[in-house]
């Protein structure tokens, strides 16, 4: 006859050691998510083109990110051309980020020039946390308006820096995703004053 203590003993022993070969296994794939080896120049080769008064937006997953010393870099340009056809009137756009709010990011965005030159700045003008109609909350960046003339072709070439300290390597962060929203807006401009600011 089996005695029971020492079956439920035995059983109980077993349990235990499963879930620590559980746990065992998974603190390497845990501990992954913070030393990714995803390069830090990601190239999310995005193109507006502003042809006509328009509405248009973007969005980019930071699914990949973890945190570091080197920043995640994503390209994107917003040109007055499609090679083929350019605006046939002067148009002002505005410019903005949103973001969600799930992890510690900070954010940068340069205009025609790169973020690890000397002298570069950052163009955002403003940086608010704001609380959505669903009780959720997100940032929201802009930009000081920028002008397109319909008499030559143009583009402009940003870079948005987006930094994940690595002090911030706690498990709370694994998993969790992060996203962004490009949104331009673009009016035609009736102003001679900005006929030709480019």
């Amino acid at each position: 006859m089996i005695d029971k203590k020492k079956f439920f003993s035995y059983m109980k022993v077993n349990v235990l050691s499963l879930v620590l070969l559980i746990l065992v296994l998974n603190i390497p794939s845990t501990l992954s998510k913070f030393t990714s080896s995803s390069s830090s120049d990601v190239k999310a080769d995005v193109a507006f083109y502003v042809l006509k008064t328009d509405y248009q937006t973007e969005n980019i997953l930071l699914d990949e990110i973890a945190p570091r010393d080197e920043p995640y870099i994503y390209n994107f340009s917003i040109a007055n051309n499609d090679g083929n056809n350019r605006l046939e009137t002067n148009l002002s756009y505005d410019l903005s980020v949103r973001t969600t709010t799930n992890l510690p990011l900070e954010y940068e965005l340069y205009l025609n020039e790169d973020y690890a030159t000397s002298g570069a700045s950052s163009i955002f003008t403003s940086d608010e946390t704001i609380l959505d109609s669903d009780s959720t909350y997100f940032r929201k960046f802009t930009t000081d308006t920028k002008y397109f003339s319909y008499l030559y072709d143009e583009i402009n070439n940003y870079q948005l820096v987006v930094y994940f300290p690595s002090n911030y390597s706690d498990y709370k962060y694994q998993d969790i995703y992060e996203s962004i929203e490009i949104t331009i807006k673009s009016k035609q401009v009736i102003d001679s004053d900005n006929d030709n600011t480019g």
